[in-house]
C-alpha cells in the first residue's frame, strides 16, 4: 500500500473519529484529547526502556488484532516504553500515562505492570481506530489492588488451553489476580508429588449429578482429570508475564472428600468418603485433631509454595458441617486439652495455626468469611461462633452474610476481598445477575465509613462450576460480565457510566471474542446484535 493512499485511509479515519472520546474498558481516570492522530504503520517502531516482555507482547499484541508486525528499531514513528520509577508516587505500581503526539506514542509506568496496562490500552485504542490513533494524554491507574476472576476446575476440569484463553482476556481488561479453586470435594487437580493418590484417586469421580441441587438423577461417566506439575508452572509463567498473580486454593478443613479418598487417614469419619458425585457440601472435612493431617498440610503446602510464587494462599474454609467431628472421639478430647466450647472454635484453632505455618513461609493466608467465626449458613447452630479471634495477618474473603461482616472484619485490622455471592457469582444466571447489575457493584459497600478503604483490597469474581461443565456454557457465563467487574475494580466511581460501557462492549470487546470463538450471553448485550 503506496503512502498516499495510506495517508488519505487515514486522514478520513481521523475526521471520523478524533472528536470523541475513546471507547475503553476498563474506563482511565483521565483523558485529554488532543488535535493530530498517530499513524500506525508497519514502519512504526518500537524502542523499549522497559522489561522486554512488554515490548514482545506489544508485537505480538498488535499483530495478532490488526495484522501490523512491528519491529523492535527505530522507525518512521515510534513507540515508546518506558519503566520510570520516579513516577511511583503519582502512578503507583499499576498506573501508567500515555501521550499520543503525531510522531510518537509514550507510555510510561513505574514498574512494569503499568507499562503492560498502557499496552492494553493502546491495543483498545488501535482496535477501533485502525491505522489512525487519534492525540490524546491518559492518566491512569487501578481504584483498586485486587481484581481477581475465580475459576473452579474442582467439580469440572477445564484444562490449560481454556485457563490461558481467559488469563489472555482477564489481561486484556487489566485484571490482575487468577483464584484457582483446584480442590474440592468432587475432585483434586493438581499433582502432589509426596501424595501420588490425591490425583491417582482424588481426580476422578465414576458419575456427576445433574438437574440441580435437590436431583437424584446422575449421569454415567467418568469425569476426572488434573494438572502436572509442568503444567502448572507453565500457566504460572504464562500468567506472570501478563502481570497476572495466580492464587491457588486448596480446600480444608471442608470440602475434603477427594483428599480423604485418596488418604482415608485425614477425615473424621470411620467410614471415608468416596470422591463426592453430587454437590451439596459432604462429609469430607479433615480430623484437625490428627497431628498427621497437620503434617499432610504442611507437605501439601512445601509442594504449593514451590510452584506458585504468589505472596497469598487460599485456603477455603467454608462449610464445614460439624457432623462429622460430633462423632469422633479425636475431637472431643482435642475440645477437652484445648477448652474450646464449640466446633466453630475447633475450626478457628486449625485455621490459625495454617494461617501461622504459611505466615511462617512469608505468605499470607485468604479464607472466605468462614473463617471469620461467625454463624452465616442457615443449618448452623445459633450459638456455634467462636469467642477465639482469627489472626491478624489473615485476608478475610467475603462471600455471604450482612456486608456488617465485612465491616467486623475491617474494624478488626483485616485486609478484605469483597466478592459478595449476590452480587459476583458468575454461576448465577442473568436474570438474577444482570449486566447492569454486576457493573453497578462497588467493591467498597456503600455507606461504610470511608477510613477503612485502605483495607478493602478489592474484589473478585466467581465462576462455580458444579452445574456448567461444558465450556461454551462457562463463557457465556463469564463474558461480558467479567468485564463489568473489571471496570469496578478499576475505574473510579465517579468516572462509571453504563451507557457508555455497553457502546464499548458492543464496539471493541463484543468483535473481540467473535474473532476468538468466545461465546457470550447475547441477551445482555443487545447493541452487539
Amino acid at each position: 500500500m503506496n503512502k498516499k493512499l495510506i495517508f488519505l485511509i487515514v486522514s478520513f479515519l481521523y475526521m471520523v473519529t478524533a472528536t470523541a472520546q475513546p471507547l475503553l474498558i476498563p474506563y482511565p481516570r483521565s483523558i485529554e484529547m488532543r488535535e493530530g492522530y498517530f499513524a500506525l504503520t508497519a514502519k512504526t517502531g518500537i524502542i523499549n526502556l522497559s522489561d522486554k516482555n512488554n515490548a514482545r507482547l506489544l508485537k505480538h499484541y498488535i499483530e495478532e488484532d490488526i495484522n501490523i508486525n512491528l519491529h523492535e528499531q527505530r522507525g518512521d514513528n515510534n513507540i515508546f516504553l518506558i519503566t520510570n520509577r520516579k513516577l511511583k508516587e503519582s502512578l503507583g505500581a499499576e498506573g501508567y500515562r500515555m501521550n499520543i503526539s503525531t510522531d510518537s506514542i509514550v507510555i510510561e509506568g513505574a514498574e512494569n505492570a503499568g507499562v503492560f496496562y498502557g499496552i492494553q490500552t493502546l491495543r483498545q485504542l488501535a482496535a477501533q481506530n485502525r491505522l489512525a490513533i487519534p492525540c490524546m494524554e491518559i492518566f491512569d491507574k487501578p481504584e483498586y489492588e485486587w481484581r481477581d476472576f475465580m475459576l473452579d476446575e474442582a467439580r469440572h476440569f477445564k484444562g490449560k488451553v481454556v485457563v490461558k484463553q481467559l488469563l489472555e482476556e482477564m489481561a486484556y481488561l487489566k485484571m490482575n489476580k487468577f483464584h484457582w479453586h483446584l480442590t474440592d470435594d468432587q475432585g483434586w487437580r493438581i499433582e502432589i508429588e509426596k501424595y501420588p493418590r490425591l490425583t491417582q484417586i482424588g481426580a476422578y469421580r465414576d458419575s456427576t449429578q445433574i438437574g440441580g441441587w435437590n436431583s437424584t438423577l446422575y449421569d454415567v461417566n467418568i469425569h476426572g482429570g488434573y494438572y502436572t506439575q509442568e503444567d502448572i508452572r507453565e500457566i504460572v509463567d504464562f500468567a506472570a508475564e501478563r502481570h497476572i498473580e495466580i492464587v491457588p486454593e486448596i480446600e480444608m478443613p471442608g470440602h475434603t472428600s477427594a483428599a480423604i479418598a485418596a488418604y482415608p487417614e485425614l477425615g473424621s469419619l470411620k467410614t471415608p468418603p468416596t470422591v463426592a458425585t453430587y454437590f451439596n457440601p459432604t462429609w469430607g472435612v479433615f480430623n484437625v485433631a490428627d497431628e498427621r493431617v497437620i503434617q499432610f498440610i504442611q507437605d501439601v503446602f512445601d509442594e504449593i509454595f514451590d510452584l506458585f510464587p504468589s505472596r497469598y494462599i487460599h485456603i477455603g474454609g467454608d462449610e464445614v458441617h460439624p457432623e462429622s467431628w460430633e462423632a469422633n472421639s479425636d475431637i472431643s478430647r482435642f475440645m477437652k486439652e484445648k477448652n474450646l466450647d464449640n466446633y466453630s472454635e475447633v475450626q478457628m484453632l486449625f485455621t490459625n495455626r495454617v494461617a501461622s505455618l504459611i505466615h511462617g513461609k512469608g505468605r499470607t493466608m485468604i479464607g472466605w468469611n468462614d473463617i471469620m467465626g461467625k454463624n452465616i449458613h442457615e443449618w448452623a447452630d445459633s450459638d456455634n461462633e467462636s469467642a477465639h479471634a482469627l489472626a491478624p495477618y489473615a485476608v478475610v474473603q467475603f462471600w455471604k452474610g450482612d456486608t456488617a461482616l465485612i465491616a467486623e472484619a475491617l474494624k478488626q485490622g483485616h485486609r478484605v476481598i469483597n466478592s459478595s455471592h449476590r452480587d459476583t457469582y458468575l454461576d448465577y444466571n442473568h436474570t438474577k445477575i444482570p449486566l447492569e447489575k454486576a457493573y453497578d457493584f462497588s467493591p467498597f459497600p456503600k455507606g461504610m465509613d470511608r477510613k477503612y478503604k485502605p483495607l478493602l483490597l478489592g474484589s473478585g469474581c466467581q465462576m462455580w462450576s458444579e452445574w456448567i461443565p461444558r465450556i461454551e456454557d462457562m463463557q457465556r457465563q463469564v463474558f461480558p460480565r467479567i468485564a463489568a467487574y473489571a471496570e469496578s475494580g478499576w475505574t473510579i466511581e465517579n468516572k462509571k457510566n453504563f451507557t457508555r460501557f455497553s457502546t464499548s462492549l458492543s464496539q471493541i470487546l463484543i468483535p473481540r471474542w467473535k474473532q476468538k470463538n468466545i461465546a457470550w450471553h447475547k441477551e445482555s448485550t443487545p447493541q452487539a446484535e
